[in-house]
């Protein structure tokens, strides 16, 4: 069967292959030129360039990165959360980030620091 619509967690699988793969050129279409990024404390908004940058930065924090999503949880047709794991070497995080898309783009993202050892 072939299917036609591209579902929200289609795209959070995308994105995660590209950071898992450090798939630069994946990760910057999966993000709006002008994402919305909400962090503890602070609202911003980034363009490709500096998430280029903050791609690269992590990927050198952490070589080896992969990606793993343990839930992810739709929220209407365009908000998704996602709780993942992050792995380099010894280093596990465990995170969660709630990603807003617009024509298959993320054009909102809420984050907190991811925190140290996997999800029990």
């Amino acid at each position: 069967m072939l299917r036609l619509m591209t579902t929200l967690r289609d795209l959070v699988d995308r994105y995660t292959t590209a950071w898992t793969n450090a798939d630069e050129e994946l990760f910057l279409s999966m993000v709006a030129d002008g994402c919305v990024r909400h962090d503890p404390g602070t609202v911003h908004t980034i363009s490709h360039a500096e998430n280029a940058a903050r791609f690269r930065h992590t990927h050198e924090q952490f070589p080896g990165l992969t990606f793993a999503n343990a839930w992810m949880f739709e929220h209407g047709d365009d908000t998704i959360t996602v709780c993942f794991a992050m792995t380099s070497g010894a280093t596990t995080l465990a995170g969660i980030e709630v990603f807003r898309f617009a024509g298959g783009r993320i054009v909102e993202v809420w984050n907190a620091p991811p925190g140290t050892g996997a999800w029990a």
